[in-house]
């Protein structure tokens, strides 16, 4: 009686103990991640052409499972906003303010649900992108500029 008590706690205890590999994109997202550096590469040629890198270690971001993201600075709820995954490929922000102003006074991108690719997602390392083309008219230029802009957000555990 005793080696079937054991057996069976031993088969629990196994299947609790699946690897981290094995596990949904939601298990592996959700959790505390410090931020490592955020790249913005924008390019509108040929008048732009630019890379910038920022570091953000000083940033956490909290992935809970739920669904709600709290993007902390220093103690500091710097946004909060939601979360989920499309695909096992797609890590959707929503909520998200993109924060760029275009050009001639016509606005700028607000608030709204932002898909970016997961690049990586490993146990302490998650990195992924967004692609995003803008079409605008500026005044005195015959025709409108594309501007294309890609994030890249690295973020460690």
């Amino acid at each position: 009686m005793k080696k079937i008590a054991f057996f069976v706690a031993a088969a629990a205890l196994l299947a609790s103990c699946t690897k981290w590999e094995n596990k949904s994109t939601e298990f592996k997202v959700t959790g505390v991640w410090t931020g490592i550096n955020q790249q913005v590469n924008i390019q509108a040629l040929p008048f732009l052409d630019s890379t910038s890198t920022q570091s953000t270690t000083f940033m956490e971001a909290n992935f809970m499972d739920n669904g709600g993201l709290t993007i902390d600075s220093a103690g500091t709820r710097m946004d909060s906003l939601g979360w989920a995954i499309k695909n096992d490929t797609i890590l959707v922000l929503k909520g998200l303010d993109l924060g760029i102003e275009i050009p001639g006074g016509t606005g700028g991108v607000g608030s709204s649900d932002v898909n970016f690719i997961i690049k990586t997602l490993e146990q302490d390392a998650f990195t992924f992108r967004t692609d995003t083309n803008l079409t605008v008219t500026v005044p005195g230029v015959p025709i409108p500029l594309s501007i294309d802009i890609a994030q890249i957000q690295r973020w460690g555990k």
